[in-house]
């Protein structure tokens, strides 16, 4: 046996155990086509159907096992999925720290050519430069960073539509993303937000669940400061960064100077910490909220860190729309489109689980190798190992069907009158 067909047999395997925990309590039928979607979407790196079927080389016509594909995505029913869910977030559980970073985004998949996609909506495409509106979904998503490597783990991700007879709101989904990350990890977390989630009805709902927040506050945002209304841009301009701080970006490192003060949110009369970051921009500094205790030095630059792992779930969605083609998906219904997407969460759930153990598993290092990157370490290992997964099973000859169980029942005993 040649070191290729090790890797392959290693590897199928590897996504085989995987997939058994993901489908504990559910049928046969729904146990084999999460298996053919996990090696489907990891043998081909895409979420089209008729990729993924490529991928499992059966001995069929394609046109039968898209068709197959297709059926199953849209008949997951709703019971299934969550149990499907539960399993995921029980395996998931297990790579989180004590005390867990929670990161809340939102991103979009733009479907600029679109027209017989359900309830298609108006979007502003984030991957535009100058912020074009195209038909599209919105993506309300929640990670929470691994305890190594600070892998970020999807543990609430819907595809949603404003022209959805359910449609509510917005804030409906970001709320729904806290109190369902809240239940599974069911432990003291520090959430992270960007400007965008500068709401008083989100500081009120991360207090009632007693946790923490790390919220970068826009300019106009009114606060108490020494018994006076300012504004959080006066508050910034009026203090001076005592603390360095160094950051190490992509391309170079930055020193930055911080400061913090106690403020007041006027609608609650509760006192937070306003930290105050100088140097990231030549324009304006940057500006965060949060209820966690700061006593010394060492907290405020606890605090600015915690915050710029929020560039892990920018990496994230980067990693789903250009390694995994996510925008490029082609079911036409929602529920379809949400259950394609909880196919890929477990496949990026898998991937953060195999970084986790990138520096202990001879497996991680053969995908490593296998992957030909050019850097040996990164803050992600999404690309690498999706890259390596895929070039060790491009030397399977054969697709996941011999790993499957398919019931063999006995011949018919029953006598049978020869006719002649």
């Amino acid at each position: 046996m040649n070191n290729y067909t090790m890797e392959t047999y290693e590897m199928k395997r590897e996504i085989v155990n995987f997939t058994k925990k993901m489908t504990k309590g559910l049928n046969k039928t729904t146990g084999n086509f999460l298996l053919d979607m996990q090696f489907g979407i990891s043998a081909s790196k895409s979420v089209l159907i008729s990729d993924v079927a490529r991928s499992l080389k059966e001995d069929i016509k394609l046109s039968y096992t898209i068709e197959r594909l297709c059926n199953n995505l849209s008949s997951l029913s709703q019971e299934e999925a969550i149990k499907i869910k539960q399993n995921y977030y029980e395996e998931m559980c297990k790579l989180l720290p004590e005390e867990p970073v929670v990161i809340l985004d939102d991103t979009d998949i733009a479907k600029r050519y679109g027209k017989k996609f359900e309830d298609l909506d108006r979007v502003i495409d984030g991957s535009s430069i100058k912020g074009e509106v195209v038909p599209g979904y919105n993506v309300c998503e929640a990670v929470v960073l691994s305890a190594k490597e600070k892998q970020p783990i999807s543990l609430y991700s819907q595809i949603y539509s404003c022209k959805s007879d359910n449609f509510i709101s917005k804030n409906t989904y970001t709320h729904e993303s806290i109190n369902t990350v809240k239940n599974i990890i069911n432990r003291k977390a520090t959430y992270v937000f960007d400007r965008l989630y500068d709401d008083n009805k989100i500081y009120d709902l991360v207090d009632k669940n007693n946790d923490y927040f790390i919220v970068r506050v826009q300019d106009k945002r009114t606060l108490l400061f020494k018994g006076k209304r300012r504004k959080s841009s006066e508050v910034a301009s009026s203090r001076k960064g005592k603390i360095i701080m160094k950051l190490d970006f992509s391309e170079e490192r930055k020193e930055v100077l911080l400061s913090h003060t106690r403020v007041v949110l006027p609608y609650n009369q509760k006192e937070y910490t306003l930290v105050i970051v100088y140097g990231l921009s030549e324009t304006k500094p940057m500006m965060l909220l949060t209820n966690r205790t700061i006593k010394r030095k060492e907290d405020v630059i606890r605090t600015v860190r915690l915050y710029m792992y929020r560039w892990r779930v920018e990496d994230y969605f980067r990693a789903k729309k250009q390694e995994f083609k996510f925008e490029n998906m082609r079911v036409r219904s929602l529920k379809a489109m949400n259950n394609l997407n909880l196919m890929l969460q477990l496949r990026m759930g898998h991937l953060a689980y195999l970084g986790e153990k990138i520096n202990s598993s001879i497996l991680c290092t053969k995908i490593r190798y296998r992957s030909k990157s050019l850097k040996n370490k990164v803050c992600l290992w999404f690309n690498q190992l999706s890259r390596g997964i895929k070039a060790i099973l491009e030397y399977a000859k054969t697709g996941i069907q011999n790993y499957k169980y398919i019931e063999t029942r006995p011949e018919n005993k029953q006598l049978a009158l020869k006719l002649e």
